[in-house]
């Protein structure tokens, strides 16, 4: 037997049929191979590009709440100057007093126009009533205890800002945003309410300006799952027209019942049907979510491609294994995969293939209409012939690192057209090698995301940066001052925090509209602008107000404060310039308050409360000018407010006495006396009626103290009854305006002659002049009821105020009292005397009682007794003091 082989077309058919089992056992397994390479490959790519769309939806959302937090930041800045303005003195004072619901809606009016989010601006009382309302549809006294925002406040006494979700108006037939701040005493006792209704259209009409990219969608709901607006719309309505539309999605009702701050998921969704991979964002603090949605129809269209790409190669792969088994068949399936791989290369996606040294071998029609290269061009060259030139070395470097050693690498990327113009591209590099596990190739795919990138800095626009004048929003500015606060103090540099706001702004809305009125904003932000330098901020924070913020000034306080007040100065000469608006020359003035800043303990708050604080003295000191944080301004304020606090409790600490004033006839006899206030406070000791019944009328305390007082002085007149030395005095009582107005003013006095059994005809109530400049009938009209009961009445400080015969002759009065100015100059002055001398013959002839108060001299006594005064009050015959100090009989 020869030891030679046989030739291979002689070996026995069974060996055949072993080596095509082989054969085809090794061409199986080296396509299973290939398949599981593939499909990891795929199935990698695949969490890739979720993962890239869920990173790209979060950040949307996020840029997106960002903006409507940005939004609201203006309602809250509104809210906080009228709480402010409600809380001071003169504000609460201005809340508590009825019969100033003009005066009121004047103030909200003027507040109102700052924003176009801004529908309404209104006050509620503790009980529940709409007190004033920037908007004449909402009426004085509509009840609004049902509405969420004040039941908050019910529920919750230590609520002190609240914004609700989307709430139905019976009124306005229409959903609304309520932003509502507490009012309150310097006690913490609940006032009632500030409160800005918000118009959530706003958003919508912003959605509708917003560039979308391919499947996408974007949100915004209310935590009750009711949407506000929603881009792209869905049946035939617009953004808007989805307004209150409730949601009902199981998982994002989960999310919200949650807690988390954020969340992606995937689902189909309840308005449209469509499979989306969406980002849910929380507005932070406030009742509302962003809901962007990626379609994940159009966010795996390039997988869906590099699947059939794949799918093509592995069928060419096959189709040339089965080649070389059988050629015809092989023939038969080459073709069907070159005509599926021809198929997925001509995709939407930019395609580039090259070889192992990066030179490129074949591109799509996509690459084409993307770059302006044609296929001509490119072929044999590197893919860097697109560089943008953004991207350093190092960017490159970790490129092709993570290309190597995790087979593909994706992400943005700059790059440049063939006209030259950059553009940014979203690119996926993937390796291609071989069954012995060597490199052969690079597949790249690209899509231009420039639309994209739009969109995105167009969202970022909307939340830093005011849509009207383009500059720096509220929100951006705080950040840059927390950052220059931050650098201040290791520096050593101070900056400086300006607020500006327009005179008289609401005017050219009024008479020469809105339109003009924006024109009028943007000139001044240019004008405004060409005065400061690069690197000043510039930022507008609503309605008329800007803010300039200031930084590295310099170490000298003294100093700094020079070139604060220089720019200052610019700024204001800068407005004065005539503008050109709807065919009208309009000048404007501004007033402007500054305030300085290093200190690291100065907190951001308390420097945008001292600006605030100096522009309020800048409004107060008149148009045109400046002012800057005094520290004392401060103090001052604080000493008034604990001041106040302290009035609130006197009277039920019972704190409050009474002191009498003499008052004589010409041989000084005493006839009666005058009830003068004193505050004995337990550690101040006793305070000036000059420093407190001012605070008394400004915050209506002197309703309750005054009716505190004419009880004390009727229990007096009851003392001195039973004593017939003192039974025929009368006791006089001032009466504040405030008081004399109150409704049930003479059923509360008649009321305390009765409790107190004090004889009416010796109860003399002392009114001023100003009592009667309005509402004279109404004066007269109390003043009437009560004479019939034995009350009688004098006119203090006569001659001061608004003198008029024609009401003086109509009015029931006793008695004149002229006031102590005339009677101290009246030996050196002769309109003094004059004065005085009229008002003793006037007096005479209305057939009135006249008495002279601060007479201090003998030679005062006699002119006025030479003159027809026979009664006097004054130093001369004795200072007020308490009633055991009177002199009785004198």
């Amino acid at each position: 037997m020869s030891g030679e082989s046989l030739p291979p077309e002689e070996w026995p058919e069974s060996g055949h049929r072993r080596i095509r089992r082989r054969a085809i056992a090794l061409y199986l397994l080296a396509l299973l191979a290939l398949l599981l390479l593939f499909a990891g490959i795929l199935l990698d790519q695949h969490r890739r590009d979720l993962e890239v769309g869920q990173e790209r939806a979060s950040a949307r959302a996020d840029l997106v709440a960002e903006w409507v937090a940005s939004t609201f930041e203006v309602s809250e800045h509104t809210l906080s100057s009228l709480v402010q303005v409600f809380q001071s003195p003169l504000g609460q004072a201005l809340v508590a007093r009825r019969g100033n619901d003009a005066a009121l809606e004047a103030l909200l009016r003027q507040h109102s126009h700052r924003h176009a989010l801004i529908d309404d601006l209104g006050i509620v009382s503790a009980e529940g009533m709409l007190r004033a309302s920037a908007n004449p549809a909402f009426p004085p006294g509509l009840d609004v205890t049902g509405l969420p925002y004040f039941q908050a406040f019910e529920q919750d006494a230590d609520l002190q800002e609240w914004v609700s979700p989307l709430y139905w108006s019976a009124v306005s037939q229409d959903f609304h945003v309520a932003h509502a701040h507490r009012l309150q005493g310097p006690d913490g006792d609940f006032r009632g309410l500030a409160v800005v209704r918000l118009n959530p259209a706003l958003f919508g009409e912003t959605l509708e300006r917003l560039n979308m990219t391919r499947g996408e969608s974007i949100a915004i709901a209310d935590t009750e799952m009711r949407l506000i607006t929603r881009r792209p719309a869905f049946g035939e309505g617009g953004a808007m027209d989805v307004l209150g539309t409730p949601v009902s999605e199981p998982l994002t009702r989960a999310f919200l019942d949650s807690g988390e701050a954020s969340t992606t998921l995937r689902t189909a969704s309840p308005l449209d049907g469509s499979e989306r991979l969406y980002a849910m964002q929380r507005v932070e603090g406030l009742p509302f979510l962003v809901v962007v949605g990626e379609r994940v129809e159009v966010l795996l269209a390039g997988w869906w491609q590099r699947l059939w790409l794949l799918v093509g190669i592995f069928l060419v792969v096959a189709a040339l294994g089965g080649w070389l088994l059988r050629h015809y068949l092989g023939r038969l399936r080459l073709e069907g995969g070159l005509r599926i791989a021809a198929t997925a290369f001509e995709t939407h996606l930019g395609m580039v293939i090259t070889d192992a040294q990066a030179r490129i071998l074949k591109v799509n029609d996509t690459f084409t209409r993307i770059t302006g290269y044609a296929e001509a061009e490119v072929l044999g060259r590197n893919p860097s012939l697109l560089s943008s030139g953004r991207h350093d070395e190092t960017f490159y470097r970790h490129l092709w690192e993570d290309v190597r050693e995790k087979g593909s690498w994706q992400g943005e990327v700059w790059n440049r057209r063939r006209s030259g113009e950059v553009f940014p591209e979203w690119l996926t590099i993937s390796a291609v090698y071989n069954e012995a596990g060597e490199l052969t190739h690079y597949v790249a795919t690209f899509s231009d995301i420039t639309q994209r990138k739009a969109a995105e800095a167009e969202i970022h626009q909307l939340a830093f940066y005011d849509p009207l004048t383009g500059l720096p929003n509220r929100r951006l500015m705080l950040d840059r001052l927390e950052g220059a606060l931050k650098d201040s103090y290791p520096s050593g540099q101070f900056g400086a925090l300006l607020y500006l706001d327009l005179d008289n702004f609401k005017q050219v809305n009024d008479t020469l509209g809105h339109h003009a009125g924006d024109q009028l904003l943007q000139q001044v932000a240019s004008r405004l602008g060409e005065v400061l330098h690069a690197s000043d901020t510039l930022a507008r924070l609503g309605g008329d107000e800007f803010a300039v913020l200031l930084h590295d000034l310099g170490r000298d306080p003294q100093r700094v404060a020079a070139v604060a007040e220089r720019i200052a100065h610019k700024l204001l000469g800068a407005l004065q310039v005539p503008l050109s608006l709807a065919g009208s020359s309009v000048t404007i003035t501004g007033s402007i308050g500054v305030t300085l800043y290093r200190d690291h303990h100065t907190t951001l708050d308390e420097i945008l409360q001292q600006a605030d604080m100096a522009l309020f003295q800048a409004k107060r000191a008149g148009r045109d000018t400046l002012r800057f944080f005094d520290p004392a301004m401060q103090a001052q304020l604080h000493a008034r407010a604990r001041l106040e606090a302290d009035l609130r409790q006197a009277l039920a600490r019972d704190e409050f006495l009474l002191h009498y004033q003499p008052q004589v006839d010409a041989d000084r006899r005493l006839i009666g006396v005058e009830a003068l206030l004193r505050w004995q406070h337990p550690e101040r000791g006793m305070v000036s009626p000059g420093e407190f019944i001012p605070l008394a009328e400004e915050n209506r305390l002197i309703v309750p103290i005054g009716g505190w007082v004419l009880e004390a002085a009727c229990r007096q007149l009851v003392a001195w009854a039973g004593d017939p030395a003192t039974a025929d005095l009368r006791v006089s009582v001032n009466v504040s305006p405030q008081q004399f107005r109150e409704v049930g003013f003479v059923e509360r006095v008649l009321a305390t002659l009765a409790r107190t059994g004090a004889p009416p005809e010796r109860l003399k109530l002392e009114v001023t002049e100003s009592l009667f400049v309005h509402e004279r009938d109404e004066a007269r009209e109390t003043m009437r009821r009560l004479r019939e009961q034995g009350v009688t009445f004098a006119l203090d400080d006569f001659g001061t105020g608004y003198s008029s015969l024609s009401y003086l002759k109509r009015l029931p009065l006793d008695q004149l009292k002229i006031d102590q100015s005339f009677v101290r100059d009246l030996l050196e002055d002769e309109a003094s005397a004059a004065i005085v001398a009229s008002i003793i013959a006037l007096s005479g002839s209305l057939q009135l009682e006249v008495i002279a108060e601060g007479v201090e001299t003998e030679a005062q006594q006699a002119w006025l007794v030479a003159h027809g005064c026979h009664a006097f009050q004054g130093y001369l015959f004795g200072r007020p003091g308490p009633v055991e100090a009177l002199v009785i009989g004198r």
